[in-house]
């Protein structure tokens, strides 16, 4: 028997989920829009990869703030 996670997420980080699966076979289930079930075995390397992914998509208020002029 494989032993599994059950995940809770939003619908865009079951989309980032999904794609990472496409490279690395990890989800047992997609249960629906907000839930999955995936392989315990492998749950270091989902959160490491999300991590990452967030990271490259995700901007700071200030990085995004223009420079006043004085």
């Amino acid at each position: 028997a494989i032993k599994g996670i059950f995940i809770e997420c939003e619908p865009d980080i079951r989309e980032v989920l999904l794609m990472l699966d496409a490279k690395e076979k990890f989800i047992i289930e997609d249960l629906d829009s907000r839930h999955l079930f995936i392989n315990a075995a492998h749950l270091a390397y989902v959160q490491s990869q999300l991590d990452k992914e967030l990271e490259s998509t995700v901007y700071e208020v200030e990085a995004m703030q223009q420079p006043k002029n004085a």
